[in-house]
């Protein structure tokens, strides 16, 4: 039987990232997913690209990465302190986004759909969506989206809350757990109903 497996935000945590995949131990046949965030706070986004790509994980956009290619786009002069941060950690940012740019707002295997932050709980077609709410919504009308969303029907996988930490409902999992602040790197296999944590090696961003 071929599985899938999702995996929470990682941020250039590519240590925790590639004993996650070791520990899920995947098959030829079977698929990685990625929630987005993948890159930025955390110490090596590079080297985090290229093992997704290595090992042929299929990720969605995160609020990181258009933040990312937003600033990639502006003058020097325009670009604010964390602008600069962000895009002096990518070492190589013409090249990190040739490859972020390429991930779509969302991914649906016909059984989950997989977006980074989540979904807006009036509408019920993805394509009548904010693609800002896609990737940053938590709270409508201030309560969790994931409470309220119409595609309960459906399984939905997100990261982008490490604060709220694991998320588990039967038709919405959460996986961002908060692995760059010193917690874990989270993943969730559907066919197994099982989730995966590692430990991260040390707390690499206060922020």
């Amino acid at each position: 039987m071929s599985r899938t497996f999702f995996i929470g935000d990682v941020h250039g945590c590519v240590e925790e990232l590639a004993e996650l995949v070791e520990k899920f131990s995947p098959n030829a046949s079977d698929d990685i997913y990625q929630v987005g965030d993948l890159i930025n706070k955390g110490p090596d986004t590079l080297a985090t690209l290229k093992f997704v790509e290595k090992h042929n994980i299929k990720c969605v956009m995160g609020n990181h990465e258009a933040k990312f290619l937003l600033a990639l786009k502006k003058n020097e002069a325009e670009l604010t302190p964390k602008e600069h941060k962000l895009l002096n950690s990518a070492k190589n940012p013409e090249l990190v986004a040739g490859i972020v740019s390429k991930f779509p707002l969302w991914r649906d295997t016909g059984k989950v759909l997989l977006l980074h932050a989540g979904l807006e709980p009036e509408k019920s077609a993805l394509e009548e969506m904010n693609s800002k709410n896609i990737l940053s919504i938590r709270l409508w009308n201030e309560k969790p989206w994931y409470e309220q969303t119409a595609f309960k029907e459906r399984l939905v996988i997100f990261g982008h809350w490490a604060m709220n930490g694991l998320i588990d409902f039967p038709h919405a999992k959460g996986l961002d757990t908060g692995c760059v602040y010193g917690k874990l790197l989270t993943g969730y296999c559907p066919e197994e109903n099982k989730f995966y944590h590692i430990a991260a090696k040390r707390v690499y961003c206060k922020c």
